[in-house]
């Protein structure tokens, strides 16, 4: 099998790249040995910029080799200049953006207008702007991501013990590759076991130390399951093979399960001779046993799960209150260490759009609800006249009280025709675009070859109104609370994000009710295991607690110093006390929330569309092409998040000499749109800019498929898709990192429509006659401003604000750090220091 990347074939083999966490340590440790070899002394700002330089131009030549595609090039080869490319860049990134602001003599040269220093200043500004454009870091890691090798992989010892965490990782990366055995009695087994895809039991009692493998498939296993037989009997497939009993320290019982694990472990390591094992298997036993395995919240089936103690206090170490009675997820002890092992992507690398993450279909369905009166997500009722085998996922949804659905999620699909017909059934808010007479037939995916998931997609049951028993509903709770939050030193900018995003009474609500607990996914790759959604909503919980309800009365400031702690876990760029910029924390809460929440995140990435569909794909509107993308976009990133603040635009190059054109679909959870160098402007005048036609640059030029070369070319962004919550990112700082302090006129109410891409022509993919889904987006598209995030002073240096809307009875509250008030006036949320603002949908009656 062969991989194609930068034009460079390569073979496949066994040997996997190192990980992205093990090349940031590498990049550190020469940083720190480069530091050391100075006498622990800094280098001046000229001799690390000077060695910045010369690195950069060898991580260009490095990727320049992958470019080019040179002759004879091995993949071991190829593995080695992508794990260069990246220590190389990761190095300058280091230097660049966390060694050289630290330097007294950077501080010093800020202040100054002597003209050499301004030169180093000019320098400086010209890596930054070099890190923030790079095209090639996206496709380094995403390639390194694709083929590393897991850490723990390295770690592990066959014959040796492994801690639950590294259990986890290796489920995580390797869940396929990897069998369990389960050491107890088969009761027990059958009551609660560590849930995994290959999880087969061994009764202690059933074999002794003289067994062979095949005693235990022939006698031990006798009286199992077929499935357990068939596994074991593949036990020399697996890459993993790990065993675990009970190990509670001073009962006799346990202390015969452990001795039984000991022979078990030395019969595969040494008496596998009807099925030898693979050198490259590893056999390991869980250190701590099973108990620890639960008492850490880890995934278990039925009888690990303790129920629920409903309570307004939220810790930590054990899970929000889970709504309707519902047992809740695990105890998680987070408490011990924040260290994640892979962090989420820097939205500012990517021009402030969310870029878009790779996974795939649902692994497991969203647990039944009742509506309430507080949002939650609930599954869309839609069914499918032709019967598919298989549905795909819907997108989640938020209920009112009264079971209103906000708009209609249906994901259509057809094994063989890629077409399914689509029930017709509206929500008030969120009818289908009529697109012409007949069947719907929607293709979810344009290639003619692809398939539909292999395991069916399970419709999501509602609970009947009828059951025969009550559940307990969903705590109500007041989201216009007012409550500051202390600086823990230059952490404002956290601060007024937090307080803007509160305003989003939907997010509020479900982070208060404890109803996200239930969708958060432990095998969520990009996620973080829980980490920062649970943090979140304990940060959420104290500010309620703390919060007033009343205009005049004052409380007690929460210090969010335990969010903070966990998002620098997460992200090093939030870890140290530096200020930061505000738009890119607002990008990383919601990435990484999303993540976090994300039903299909431990799924593998999208197939890319071939040449064919690709062309078919631009003969298309706009309107039906976006759509189609935003269809295969769901059954990748699927979460409440998307639901409230994602949208798409369409980013089109077309050659200027044949007139071809090639169309992306970007989906975004912050807008960000440049801010036009004028006396003044108001909002619509940077959407006009952000949506222009861009002639593109010499250099930049597009490499034209139909011409064979690279020709005259423009650039255009469409909006193609408007979220429930906007938000908007005022692109304030040029690449030079010029701030531009122009007074952008923003109103109370704005509409979008004539932004919006409204250009369907009546052509369809072939077989589609009826309709495609709207998911909310028919117009009009009028907003209601309800959050604004101002900044004061410059990017190296200033200070953030927030106005935030707190309904009708308390009006707009200005919030700096621990003090708030009610604005003096009506307009004063309309500041000339707006840099993100906060926009939520009106929907017409």
């Amino acid at each position: 099998m062969t991989n194609m990347k930068c034009g460079t074939t390569v073979t496949v083999s066994t040997k996997r790249c190192k990980t992205l966490a093990r090349l940031s340590g590498i990049a550190e440790q020469f940083l720190m040995q480069d530091s050391s070899s100075n006498g622990g002394k800094d280098q001046d700002m000229m001799g690390l910029l000077q060695r910045c330089l010369d690195i950069l131009e060898t991580y260009r030549d490095e990727y320049r080799k992958l470019r080019d595609g040179e002759q004879h090039v091995t993949q071991d080869q190829i593995y080695e200049i992508y794990e260069s490319c990246y220590v190389y860049y990761k190095i300058v990134h280091n230097t660049v953006l966390n060694k050289v602001p630290n330097l007294e003599e950077f501080q010093i040269i800020k202040k100054q207008a002597n003209p050499n220093d301004q030169k180093l200043m000019e320098v400086y500004n010209m890596l930054v702007k070099s890190l923030l454009k790079d095209e090639r870091i996206g496709h380094i890691k995403s390639f390194l991501k694709e083929h590393s090798m897991s850490a723990v992989d390295d770690a592990v010892r066959s014959g040796g013990a492994i801690t639950s965490s590294q259990l986890q990782s290796i489920l995580d990366a390797w869940d396929d590759a990897t069998l369990l055995i389960d050491l107890r009695q088969r009761a027990e087994f059958t009551e609660m076991h560590i849930r995994a895809k290959n999880v087969i039991c061994i009764e202690p009692i059933s074999f002794k130390d003289t067994y062979t493998d095949l005693d235990i498939e022939k006698k031990s296993l006798i009286t199992s399951p077929k499935n357990e037989i068939e596994l074991f009997r593949a036990r020399d497939k697996f890459r993993f093979i790990v065993l675990y009993t009970k190990k509670d320290i001073g009962k006799s019982s346990h202390d015969f399960y452990v001795q039984q694990e000991t022979v078990l472990l030395n019969l595969l390591l040494s008496k596998t001779f009807a099925k030898p094992l693979s050198e490259k298997t590893k056999v390991c036993f869980l250190e701590a046993g099973i108990s620890n395995w639960v008492l850490e919240g880890r995934n278990c089936t039925n009888g690990s799960i303790a129920d629920a103690q409903g309570s307004s206090h939220i810790n930590i170490s054990k899970p929000l209150p889970s709504p309707h009675g519902a047992r809740p997820l695990p105890n998680h002890s987070y408490s011990k260490s924040l260290s994640l092992p892979q962090s989420l992507p820097l939205s500012a690398h990517c021009g402030g759009s969310n870029a878009a993450k790779s996974a795939t279909y649902f692994s497991s369905p969203f647990p039944s609800s009742s509506p309430s009166s507080s949002p939650q997500l609930s599954p869309s009722p839609h069914a499918f006249k032709n019967g598919g085998s298989a549905l795909y996922p819907a997108a989640p949804l938020l209920v009112d009280g009264s079971g209103t659905r906000t708009h209609d999620v249906v994901l259509p699909q057809d094994g063989k025709d890629l077409e399914a017909a689509i029930q017709k059934q509206r929500s008030p808010l969120a009818p289908m675009v009529r697109v012409a007479q007949g069947n719907a037939k929607v293709p979810v995916n344009l290639n003619g070859n692809s398939k539909p998931p292999s395991q069916p997609i399970p419709s999501l049951p509602q609970l009947p109104h009828n059951s025969g028993f009550n559940l307990p509903p969903l705590k109500k709770y007041d989201p216009d609370f007012t409550v500051g939050l202390e600086n823990m030193g230059n952490s404002c900018y956290i601060n007024c994000i937090v307080q803007c995003l509160l305003g989003t009474h939907e997010l509020t609500n479900i982070f208060l009710n404890g109803s996200f607990e239930k969708h958060i996914n432990m095998n969520s790759k990009l996620g973080s295991k829980g980490v920062l959604a649970r943090y979140f909503a304990k940060l959420i919980h104290s500010m309620y607690r703390n919060g007033s309800f009343r205009l005049h009365e004052r409380t007690k400031p929460v210090q969010p110093m335990q969010f903070k702690m966990a998002c620098g876990s997460i992200n090093s760029l939030f870890k140290e006390s530096g200020q930061q910029d505000c738009q890119e924390f607002c990008q990383f809460l919601l990435d990484g929330l999303h993540e976090d929440l994300n039903q299909c995140g431990g799924n593998p990435p999208l197939k890319e569309l071939s040449d064919e569909a690709e062309k078919m794909r631009e003969k298309l509107s706009l309107r039906i092409a976006s759509s189609i993308e935003w269809e295969r976009f769901l059954t990748t990133d699927f979460s409440v998040i998307v639901d409230l603040f994602q949208g798409q635009y369409a980013s089109q190059l077309k050659c200027q000499v044949c007139g071809r054109t090639s169309t992306t679909y970007q989906p975004f959870s912050v807008l960000s749109v440049p801010v036009p160098r004028a006396k003044s402007c108001n909002l619509l005048d940077c959407f006009r800019e952000f949506t222009k036609i861009e002639k593109l640059e010499k250099e930049e030029e597009w490499s034209c498929p139909q011409c064979k070369k690279k020709q005259s070319s423009t650039k255009k962004l469409t909006i193609t898709r408007l979220p429930r919550n906007l938000i908007i990112h005022l692109k304030r700082f040029d690449n030079m990192l010029n701030k531009n302090n122009v007074f952008v006129q923003y109103p109370l109410c704005l509409d979008l429509t004539s932004y919006w891409a409204n250009d369907f022509d009546g052509r369809l993919p072939p077989g589609v006659t009826d309709e495609l889904p709207a998911r909310g987006q028919v117009p009009p598209f009028n907003y209601k401003l309800y959050g604004v995030a101002s900044h004061f002073g410059s990017l190296y240096g200033g200070h953030y604000t927030s106005y935030v809307y707190k309904g009708p009875n308390r009006g707009w509250i200005y919030f700096d750090d621990t003090s708030y008030r009610r604005t003096k006036t009506a307009t004063e949320c309309i500041t000339p220091n707006a840099y993100v603002l906060f926009y939520h949908r009106v929907y017409q009656n």
